[in-house]
Order: C-alpha cells, then structure tokens, then sequence
C-alpha cells in the first residue's frame, strides 16, 4: 500500500503495470465520503419504515450502529440481497467521481482525457452473505457478457480502471477484496455469468498466482485493471461491509484509438447509455461537464428512451 501522503508519480504507475492494481491510502478526506454514507443511512431508513409498516420487521432498529442496521434488518427479514436497495445517481455521486486525489492517480495511470462510466456499484456484503462473496472473475467479463450463460468479449484491448473505496473499514473476516498481482498480463480469460449473474472462472485461478487480501480503512482507494482477478469472500462479522465502486475508461471521441480499442470504448458507451447514463468525462483538455450539465444530459437520454420504448 502508498501512502499519498508520501507517493510519487513514477510509484503509482510502476505498481499498476507491475501489478495490475495499485493501492493508495489517505487520497479521500472522510467529509468527501459521508455525502454517500448519508445517502446509504437515509434509503435504510426508508425501508426500515416500508418493512416495520408492512408488519415485516418487529422494530425499526433505528439504534444500531451504520454496519449493523441494515444487517439486522435483513436478517429478520431472512433475505441477502445482491444488489443495493436504492438509486445511485445524484451530485454526491458526481462529486465522488471527481475527487482530485482520484483524478490525480487515473491521470497518471490511464492519461489524460478519461470518463466514468456513469453508474457505480453500491456494494452491501452482508453477514454470511454468499451471493456478495464473489467468484474470482475480471471486471471486463462483467462488462462484456450482459446475458446468463452466453460468453461475449469486447474489452480485452482497452484500458478501464476501476475505483474500490471502503466506506467502512475492509478486513480479511468482513470480505475485503482479494487480488492476484500481474494477473493482468494473463488476457481475458473465460468465464461465464451463472444463474446468481455472478461470473465464474473456468479454471483453478488460485493455483496460477498468488491471492493477496487487500485490508483497507476508509480513506483509501484500490485502483484495479479491467484484467486484474479479484475475488471478495464471505462476510464473518456481524456487520454490513459497505464499499462503492465505480469504473473509468477512454473517454470515446477525445483519444487516439487503434480501430480495436475504438470499437470496444464505443461497446462501453453505447451499453451505458442504452441503460439510461451518459459516462461523465472527468479528465480532458477540453470542456468538462458541471453536475448541472450532466444531469441534464441523463435526463435527456431518459426521456429519449422512455420515447423509444
């Protein structure tokens, strides 16, 4: 781990194209991550009131602490969700992917004009949760393959870099993240999305590199290669482990792309957009969109599809 207190340029770029991933601690101030965990606390609260009025739940548990709540609630309940209960969209999210420590690291790491793709992953590991211990898998396979059982490769030949932060503190017995260092240099290997949409690799992973568990405290962020593998195993404490993660690519009409590299930041875009986002360019010697821009971007295309449909 780099301290970015104490990093250099020449660090950060010689660990990600050695490894496959660089992590950085101390590069988000902690009032830069509450907006989100204001955002997560508020949704719990929602659903407590749903679930409490609906005479599901015995209590709201509005005295647990922010690991805890959700859990417990999910727990009376009898159900592990996969996905995050709300939205994902709104300025604490764009301000999130613009944070100059982040932008710092991408521009050294992935150049100088570069987008988010426009929708993050609110991630809720619950206790004992096994649909959120995910298999070792690469982010492109997720990206590539939208349909159950049908294997599609797009990405391999472009360079996406997702953001992992904590929003608590990952441990190795609440399900940090686990990484292969220079898996990266393997390609895009094969790997299928199951019935769980969960991907799984097609072969013994673990007997080709050497899994590292990456602890980190909020504050720190895990920079990964779309080729990097990396698992996230089951949650054995007794609360939530919430984290967030969001993905960058090569910003489509502003780069010099081989006619591989093209197609495939073209795939990424279109498929963003067809899901109602517009990617964000973040990083760029031209125009960058303000939040109202944005928004009004999003709104646009919504409508267009709403229309379509």
């Amino acid at each position: 781990m780099i301290d970015q207190t104490n990093i250099t340029n020449q660090e950060i770029e010689e660990s990600f194209k050695r490894d496959g991933y660089v992590v950085v601690e101390n590069i988000i101030q902690d009032h830069d991550l509450e907006p989100i965990r204001k955002h997560i606390k508020t949704r719990v609260e929602e659903y407590a009131h749903e679930q409490y009025a609906a005479g599901n739940i015995s209590s709201l548990y509005n005295r647990e602490s922010f690991e805890r709540r959700y859990a417990v609630i999910c727990e009376e309940l009898s159900i592990y969700p996969r996905s995050w209960i709300g939205h994902t969209y709104g300025r604490e999210f764009y301000d999130l992917y613009n944070l100059p420590g982040i932008l710092h690291v991408l521009s050294v790491i992935h150049g100088p004009e570069i987008s988010n793709i426009g929708s993050p992953a609110l991630r809720t590991k619950l206790p004992g949760s096994v649909i959120t211990s995910f298999p070792w898998h690469q982010d492109s396979q997720y990206v590539d393959q939208a349909t159950i059982g049908k294997k599609e490769r797009h990405t391999e030949n472009l360079l996406m870099v997702t953001v992992w932060v904590p929003l608590v503190e990952a441990t190795v017995p609440n399900g940090c993240c686990w990484v292969i260092p220079g898996s990266h240099r393997w390609g895009l290997l094969d790997g299928v999305r199951g019935q769980d949409s969960n991907i799984r690799m097609e072969e013994n992973i673990e007997g080709r590199g050497q899994p590292t568990p990456v602890p980190l405290k909020p504050g720190g962020a895990l920079f990964m290669s779309n080729l990097c593998v990396h698992t996230s195993k089951l949650n054995t404490s007794n609360g939530c482990r919430w984290s967030i993660d969001f993905r960058y690519f090569p910003t489509v009409d502003r780069n010099n792309f081989t006619p591989e590299q093209r197609q495939a930041a073209e795939f990424v875009r279109d498929k963003m957009r067809r899901g109602g986002k517009e990617p964000l360019v973040v990083l760029t010697r031209g125009h960058k969109p303000s939040w109202e821009e944005w928004d009004t971007a999003n709104r646009k295309l919504q409508s267009n599809s709403r229309h379509t449909d």
